[in-house]
Protein backbone atom coordinates (compact mmCIF):
# COMPACT_ATOMS: atom_id res chain seq x y z
CA UNK A 1 0.00 0.00 0.00
CA UNK A 2 1.20 3.28 -0.97
CA UNK A 3 2.90 5.24 2.18
CA UNK A 4 0.94 8.61 0.93
CA UNK A 5 -2.49 8.42 1.75
CA UNK A 6 -4.55 11.40 0.55
CA UNK A 7 -8.09 11.45 1.45
CA UNK A 8 -9.50 9.62 -1.40
CA UNK A 9 -7.73 6.82 -0.94
CA UNK A 10 -8.31 7.29 3.13
CA UNK A 11 -12.20 7.29 1.95
CA UNK A 12 -11.57 3.73 -0.35
CA UNK A 13 -10.17 2.42 2.48
CA UNK A 14 -12.87 2.76 4.91
CA UNK A 15 -16.05 2.01 2.74
CA UNK A 16 -13.88 -1.00 1.64
CA UNK A 17 -13.52 -2.40 5.31
CA UNK A 18 -16.32 -0.67 6.30
CA UNK A 19 -17.70 -4.67 7.45
CA UNK A 20 -14.50 -4.57 10.37
CA UNK A 21 -15.23 -0.80 11.25
CA UNK A 22 -19.18 -1.75 12.00
CA UNK A 23 -18.15 -4.89 13.58
CA UNK A 24 -15.08 -3.00 15.42
CA UNK A 25 -17.92 -0.11 17.16
CA UNK A 26 -20.63 -2.84 17.70
CA UNK A 27 -18.42 -4.52 19.66
CA UNK A 28 -16.62 -1.45 21.76
CA UNK A 29 -20.25 -0.35 22.24
CA UNK A 30 -21.60 -3.17 23.56
CA UNK A 31 -18.66 -4.20 25.82
CA UNK A 32 -19.06 -0.74 27.61
CA UNK A 33 -22.27 -1.18 28.09
CA UNK A 34 -22.18 -4.60 29.78
CA UNK A 35 -19.53 -2.99 31.94
CA UNK A 36 -21.21 -0.05 32.63
CA UNK A 37 -24.62 -1.54 33.41
CA UNK A 38 -23.64 -4.81 35.33
CA UNK A 39 -20.12 -4.05 36.86
CA UNK A 40 -19.50 0.01 37.51
CA UNK A 41 -20.91 1.67 40.10
CA UNK A 42 -22.61 5.01 39.90
CA UNK A 43 -20.21 7.53 41.55
CA UNK A 44 -21.62 10.90 43.60
CA UNK A 45 -20.28 13.85 44.58
CA UNK A 46 -20.93 16.10 47.46
CA UNK A 47 -19.45 19.72 48.15
CA UNK A 48 -19.70 21.24 51.39
CA UNK A 49 -18.26 24.56 51.48
CA UNK A 50 -16.23 26.23 54.43
CA UNK A 51 -15.71 30.13 54.63
CA UNK A 52 -12.43 31.33 56.11
CA UNK A 53 -12.90 35.25 57.95
CA UNK A 54 -15.43 37.41 57.21
CA UNK A 55 -16.76 39.38 54.06
CA UNK A 56 -16.90 42.38 55.81
CA UNK A 57 -14.24 44.68 55.99
CA UNK A 58 -13.73 45.05 59.68
CA UNK A 59 -10.73 46.12 62.13
CA UNK A 60 -10.00 42.81 63.13
CA UNK A 61 -10.36 41.47 59.76
CA UNK A 62 -7.08 39.45 58.22
CA UNK A 63 -4.57 41.16 55.81
CA UNK A 64 -3.99 39.57 52.93
CA UNK A 65 -1.06 37.40 54.05
CA UNK A 66 -2.04 36.34 56.57
CA UNK A 67 -5.73 35.43 55.27
CA UNK A 68 -3.58 33.43 52.61
CA UNK A 69 -1.91 31.44 55.10
CA UNK A 70 -4.90 30.71 57.15
CA UNK A 71 -6.36 28.96 53.59
CA UNK A 72 -3.63 26.92 52.69
CA UNK A 73 -3.34 25.80 56.63
CA UNK A 74 -6.74 25.14 56.46
CA UNK A 75 -6.51 23.50 53.30
CA UNK A 76 -3.70 20.79 54.46
CA UNK A 77 -5.36 20.74 57.74
CA UNK A 78 -8.57 19.11 55.94
CA UNK A 79 -6.58 16.18 55.34
CA UNK A 80 -4.88 15.66 58.04
CA UNK A 81 -4.47 12.41 60.31
CA UNK A 82 -5.92 14.12 62.86
CA UNK A 83 -9.43 14.97 60.82
CA UNK A 84 -9.56 11.71 59.42
CA UNK A 85 -9.24 9.65 61.87
CA UNK A 86 -11.60 11.43 63.92
CA UNK A 87 -13.54 11.14 60.94
CA UNK A 88 -13.40 7.06 61.01
CA UNK A 89 -14.24 7.15 64.65
CA UNK A 90 -17.58 9.04 64.46
CA UNK A 91 -18.87 7.46 61.38
CA UNK A 92 -17.76 3.87 62.80
CA UNK A 93 -16.09 3.21 59.61
CA UNK A 94 -12.60 1.58 58.47
CA UNK A 95 -11.76 2.99 55.16
CA UNK A 96 -8.08 3.24 53.57
CA UNK A 97 -9.11 5.03 50.57
CA UNK A 98 -10.98 7.48 52.54
CA UNK A 99 -8.19 10.04 51.67
CA UNK A 100 -8.61 9.31 48.46
CA UNK A 101 -12.57 10.00 48.35
CA UNK A 102 -11.66 13.66 49.19
CA UNK A 103 -10.56 16.72 47.32
CA UNK A 104 -10.16 20.15 48.57
CA UNK A 105 -10.63 22.97 46.33
CA UNK A 106 -9.69 27.09 46.36
CA UNK A 107 -10.53 29.20 43.64
CA UNK A 108 -8.12 32.05 43.35
CA UNK A 109 -8.92 35.42 45.48
CA UNK A 110 -11.48 33.53 47.38
CA UNK A 111 -12.10 32.76 51.00
CA UNK A 112 -14.22 29.72 49.96
CA UNK A 113 -12.52 26.20 50.56
CA UNK A 114 -14.86 23.59 48.89
CA UNK A 115 -14.77 20.12 50.31
CA UNK A 116 -16.10 17.49 47.82
CA UNK A 117 -16.32 13.95 48.59
CA UNK A 118 -17.07 10.76 46.08
CA UNK A 119 -18.21 7.94 46.73
CA UNK A 120 -20.42 4.90 45.85
CA UNK A 121 -23.33 6.03 48.19
CA UNK A 122 -25.63 8.86 48.09
CA UNK A 123 -26.08 9.24 51.53
CA UNK A 124 -23.68 8.08 52.65
CA UNK A 125 -21.48 10.53 50.10
CA UNK A 126 -23.87 13.48 51.93
CA UNK A 127 -23.05 12.45 55.46
CA UNK A 128 -19.08 11.91 54.62
CA UNK A 129 -18.99 15.59 53.09
CA UNK A 130 -20.57 17.63 56.02
CA UNK A 131 -18.39 15.28 58.68
CA UNK A 132 -15.22 16.44 57.09
CA UNK A 133 -16.31 20.04 56.86
CA UNK A 134 -17.91 20.23 60.26
CA UNK A 135 -15.02 18.05 62.11
CA UNK A 136 -12.74 20.60 60.30
CA UNK A 137 -14.15 23.83 61.49
CA UNK A 138 -14.61 22.61 64.96
CA UNK A 139 -10.72 20.83 65.20
CA UNK A 140 -9.85 24.89 63.67
CA UNK A 141 -11.10 25.75 66.50
CA UNK A 142 -10.61 24.01 69.52
CA UNK A 143 -6.86 23.43 68.14
CA UNK A 144 -5.54 27.07 66.73
CA UNK A 145 -8.30 28.93 68.02
CA UNK A 146 -9.49 30.39 64.93
CA UNK A 147 -12.88 31.93 65.68
CA UNK A 148 -13.20 33.20 61.98
CA UNK A 149 -14.24 29.39 60.54
CA UNK A 150 -18.05 28.90 59.60
CA UNK A 151 -19.61 26.30 57.48
CA UNK A 152 -22.14 27.36 55.24
CA UNK A 153 -23.89 24.42 55.10
CA UNK A 154 -25.26 25.30 58.64
CA UNK A 155 -27.58 27.99 57.41
CA UNK A 156 -28.10 26.14 53.70
CA UNK A 157 -28.80 23.09 54.45
CA UNK A 158 -27.43 19.72 53.48
CA UNK A 159 -24.41 19.40 51.10
CA UNK A 160 -25.64 19.59 47.58
CA UNK A 161 -25.35 15.82 45.81
CA UNK A 162 -24.75 15.11 42.19
CA UNK A 163 -24.56 11.98 40.33
CA UNK A 164 -20.58 11.61 38.26
CA UNK A 165 -20.99 10.66 35.07
CA UNK A 166 -23.86 7.76 33.47
CA UNK A 167 -24.52 5.17 31.38
CA UNK A 168 -24.78 6.91 28.47
CA UNK A 169 -21.94 9.28 28.41
CA UNK A 170 -20.08 5.78 29.05
CA UNK A 171 -21.41 4.10 25.61
CA UNK A 172 -20.89 7.48 23.47
CA UNK A 173 -17.16 7.39 24.58
CA UNK A 174 -17.36 3.15 23.89
CA UNK A 175 -18.52 4.35 20.54
CA UNK A 176 -15.82 6.99 19.83
CA UNK A 177 -13.40 4.64 21.04
CA UNK A 178 -14.39 1.80 18.78
CA UNK A 179 -14.66 4.44 15.57
CA UNK A 180 -11.07 5.07 15.92
CA UNK A 181 -9.71 1.59 17.07
CA UNK A 182 -12.51 0.34 13.88
CA UNK A 183 -10.18 2.87 11.81
CA UNK A 184 -7.33 1.56 12.50
CA UNK A 185 -7.67 -1.87 12.12
CA UNK A 186 -9.07 -1.24 8.76
CA UNK A 187 -6.07 0.71 8.11
CA UNK A 188 -3.74 -2.05 9.21
CA UNK A 189 -5.90 -5.06 7.24
CA UNK A 190 -5.48 -3.13 4.44
CA UNK A 191 -1.57 -2.77 4.85
CA UNK A 192 -1.06 -6.37 5.20
CA UNK A 193 -3.13 -7.40 2.14
CA UNK A 194 -1.68 -7.72 -0.84
CA UNK A 195 -3.81 -9.18 -2.80
CA UNK A 196 -5.89 -7.11 -6.10
CA UNK A 197 -9.56 -7.08 -6.16
CA UNK A 198 -10.58 -4.85 -9.04
CA UNK A 199 -8.95 -3.93 -12.35
CA UNK A 200 -8.84 0.28 -10.44
CA UNK A 201 -5.90 -1.54 -8.05
CA UNK A 202 -3.72 -3.42 -11.57
CA UNK A 203 -4.29 0.42 -13.29
CA UNK A 204 -2.96 2.21 -10.31
CA UNK A 205 -0.24 -0.34 -9.38
CA UNK A 206 0.89 -1.69 -13.25
CA UNK A 207 0.20 2.20 -15.47
CA UNK A 208 -1.66 0.70 -17.65
CA UNK A 209 -5.04 0.66 -18.92
CA UNK A 210 -7.41 -1.92 -18.61
CA UNK A 211 -9.04 -3.53 -21.90
CA UNK A 212 -11.48 -5.80 -20.61
CA UNK A 213 -12.64 -8.56 -17.72
CA UNK A 214 -13.71 -12.13 -18.15
CA UNK A 215 -15.93 -13.63 -15.56
CA UNK A 216 -15.53 -17.88 -16.06
CA UNK A 217 -18.37 -19.58 -14.10
CA UNK A 218 -17.64 -23.51 -13.88
CA UNK A 219 -20.84 -25.42 -14.97
CA UNK A 220 -23.10 -27.77 -12.89
CA UNK A 221 -22.07 -30.91 -13.20
CA UNK A 222 -24.02 -34.24 -12.57
CA UNK A 223 -23.51 -34.53 -8.97
CA UNK A 224 -25.98 -32.57 -6.63
CA UNK A 225 -23.20 -30.62 -5.15
CA UNK A 226 -22.59 -26.89 -6.88
CA UNK A 227 -20.18 -24.78 -7.51
CA UNK A 228 -20.87 -21.12 -6.92
CA UNK A 229 -17.34 -19.39 -6.99
CA UNK A 230 -16.23 -17.31 -9.96
CA UNK A 231 -12.67 -16.79 -10.96
CA UNK A 232 -12.66 -13.41 -12.81
CA UNK A 233 -9.29 -13.48 -15.04
CA UNK A 234 -8.10 -9.47 -15.90
CA UNK A 235 -6.62 -9.05 -19.54
CA UNK A 236 -3.99 -5.82 -19.60
CA UNK A 237 -1.96 -4.78 -21.88
CA UNK A 238 2.00 -5.01 -21.11
CA UNK A 239 4.76 -4.17 -23.78
CA UNK A 240 2.74 -4.83 -26.67
CA UNK A 241 1.03 -7.81 -25.68
CA UNK A 242 -2.39 -9.36 -24.23
CA UNK A 243 -2.05 -11.49 -21.12
CA UNK A 244 -4.99 -13.54 -19.61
Amino acid sequence: MDERINLKTFLYIIRKRITTLIITVLTVSLLTAAISIFYLKPTYEATENIIIGTLVKTESAYDSQELNMLLASTIDFIKSPVVLNTIQKELNIKDDELDEKIVVQNNRDSQIVNVIVRDHDMEKTAELANTVARVSVNKMKEMFGVTDIKLLSETDGEPSVKQVGSTALNIAIGIAVGFLLGIGLSMLREYWDDSVKNTIEIENILGLPVLGEINIKSKRGKSKKQILTKQPEILKRSGGQISV
